[in-house]
């Protein structure tokens, strides 16, 4: 019996490496194919209206209700998969949200991620889902995730295009230069 469940815990544990190892692999050929960005020099940022929903903060502001708007009349093109939720804890969701809407966000709506850097994605729609997904011990969400090229569309001013394409390319450098050491194991946490 007790060589049956240490052949199990080794199977356990070998399937969970080779998960690890074939998401760094992946991952890191991901980046290896992921190409430098050039400035959009016809860029023309969303701009806010009186009912938008936007996200700001430094130095990256994106116009939420036209990222949706677009993701629903192009859905063909984005990406579809889930974000996994960690656990509860101080710190763990935004001191700023609004605890009386908690109880109205839909954890069946997807979030929305975007890549912001080669090995790293950002939310940038779904904190209280998110919340209210961590409350109920929920471990995962469904999440759209936005390419670098897909999400830039939806910056907010004009100087943020060529800020985003020189962090960006900042960041597969030293990527490449590091050779990846820094990647990140496994699924995306929120």
């Amino acid at each position: 019996m007790l060589i049956c469940e240490a052949l199990n815990s080794i199977v356990i544990v070998h399937t969970f490496l080779r998960y690890a190892i074939l998401k760094v692999l992946k991952l890191k050929s991901e980046v290896l194919f992921m190409k430098k960005m050039k400035v959009n020099p016809d860029f023309i940022p969303c701009l806010p209206v009186l009912g938008d929903e936007m996200l700001g903060g430094f130095p990256f502001n994106w116009h939420i209700t036209k990222a949706t708007a677009w993701i629903k009349e192009n859905g063909d093109q984005v990406e579809l998969s889930k974000v996994q939720v960690g656990p509860p804890g101080p710190g763990a969701d935004s001191a700023k949200l609004d605890e009386d809407f908690l109880p109205q966000a839909d954890l069946m709506k997807p979030i929305i991620m975007v890549r912001m850097r080669p090995e790293f994605f950002r939310l940038i729609d779904g904190n209280h889902r998110v919340a209210k997904a961590r409350r109920m011990g929920v471990a995962e969400l469904p999440a759209y995730y936005l390419t670098q090229e897909q999400h830039r569309q939806f910056f907010t001013s004009e100087d943020m295009d060529k800020r985003y394409v020189e962090y960006w390319n900042g960041k597969l450098k030293d990527f490449r230069k590091d050779n990846g050491r820094w990647g990140v194991v496994g699924e995306v946490g929120v």
